[in-house]
């Protein structure tokens, strides 16, 4: 078996890896990977892996020094590595709910995923070398199936080139540099704004005739409910973090299209 941390990951390692692993993912859905704590249960399942597909969240240090103990053949792979990661002093509004300085929503760039799915296939490879041909066949069909979901949403997306996107969460960086938008969070570095803030950021959605505020079950959305029923915008539920990948990242495109 093999760990990774948020649904994505999940996707991405069964595309590549199909029956020859079990996948076991320690953030279930609809909690924040920024504040989640596995439980005992999920340790107790994690010390047998012999993998675990990391992203950088607070959590994963911790929880790796834990098992160190019990896991001594655990191989830990870092899925940051090689990747053209957005930082928050890059000038780029940027999710700054974890340490390190640089946004942890990257498999929300098809670009990207296509790094994440090479460094998987490697380490995938190096620990069961029986299957290295066989992953480096659902590598490559996997890798074009993202290019061709780049160009659908290029494609969708075209005429909104350099429009702002109004999020209540900042999980869309790397979507947004992809694909020529900019995202304008309504929480400030991971935290609710101070009414001061609220006064700021209501003047300037407003200039913006935002129509839709984009929302995450993962968070309470309070200031941003209180924002769309002050401007008459619609508030739209969207999942970054759902393990059908695919089908997610198409949502997301669309609902920015029509709004």
């Amino acid at each position: 078996s093999v760990i990774v941390t948020v649904p994505p990951h999940k996707f991405f390692v069964e595309q590549i890896a199909k029956h020859t692993v079990d996948v076991i993912l320690m953030v279930p859905v609809g909690a924040s990977a920024h504040t989640y704590e596995p439980t005992a249960k999920q340790m107790g399942a994690a010390s047998r892996a012999s993998i675990w597909f990391m992203t950088g969240e607070p959590f994963e240090e911790r929880a790796i020094q834990a098992l160190k103990s019990h896991a001594k053949g655990l191989t830990v792979v870092d899925l940051r590595q090689g990747l053209n990661l957005i930082y928050h002093s890059d000038g780029i509004q940027t999710c700054r709910c974890c340490q390190g300085g640089c946004d942890l929503h990257f498999w929300l760039s098809p670009e990207e995923a296509k790094k994440q799915a090479a460094t998987i296939a490697k380490s995938l490879s190096e620990a069961y070398p029986a299957y290295a041909n066989f992953y480096q066949d659902n590598l490559l069909l996997f890798q074009a199936d993202l290019a061709r979901l780049q160009e659908k949403i290029r494609d969708i997306l075209a005429p909104l080139h350099s429009r702002h996107i109004v999020v209540s969460h900042p999980a869309y960086a790397y979507f947004c540099r992809d694909f020529c938008l900019k995202q304008w969070p309504i929480e400030i570095e991971g935290k609710d704004p101070t009414p001061r803030q609220m006064t700021a950021l209501l003047l300037e959605i407003k200039a913006m005739q935002t129509k839709s505020i984009f929302i995450q079950m993962q968070y309470n959305n309070k200031a941003a409910k209180l924002i769309a029923d002050m401007i008459g915008a619609r508030l739209v539920v969207l999942d970054p973090y759902s393990e059908h990948y695919f089908d997610a990242m198409l949502e997301i495109a669309n609902a920015f299209a029509k709004s």
